[in-house]
């Protein structure tokens, strides 16, 4: 009997412990820092590193066009850029990075080191990135 009440009495207090709220923290926004990213598809490939600390942005990498020959030389009519999903103090934003569009500028292969903030349409009060991945932009 005795062995039963203690097994009971564990089992109550695990339970009791796996009621406990979770700490705020898990809930919190990524913490400032860096995010880097690489991706390769049929139409193009590239890196990416965004960095969020203190107030400041920074975005590096580069993105290649791997078919550039634009839609009447066996190329495709795309240009390719990564994609970000801001994390603002006002809620999610977007932008992209420039883009390789080498049937209008005859630039395959970009590369970028800049702050998005700069811009006066791009993301204002970042506090973190929400997520990156390479996209294809027709035109």
């Amino acid at each position: 009997m005795r062995g039963i009440l203690r097994a009971t009495a564990l089992t109550a207090a695990i339970g009791a412990v796996a009621l406990l709220p979770t700490t705020a923290a898990s809930a919190a926004p990524a913490a400032a820092g860096c995010v880097t990213d690489s991706e390769t598809g049929d139409n193009g490939r590239g890196e990416i590193t965004v960095c969020v600390a203190d107030g400041e942005v920074r975005v590096t990498g580069h993105v290649e066009d791997l078919k550039p020959g634009g839609p009447f030389n066996g190329g495709d009519s795309g240009c390719v850029g990564w994609w970000i999903d801001w994390k603002t103090a006002s809620g999610p934003d977007s932008s992209t990075t420039p883009l390789a569009c080498p049937h209008f500028t005859d630039k395959p292969y970009v590369e970028f080191d800049y702050d998005p903030t700069d811009s006066e349409y791009g993301p204002k009060d970042v506090t973190g990135v929400a997520d990156t991945h390479l996209t294809m932009v027709f035109m």
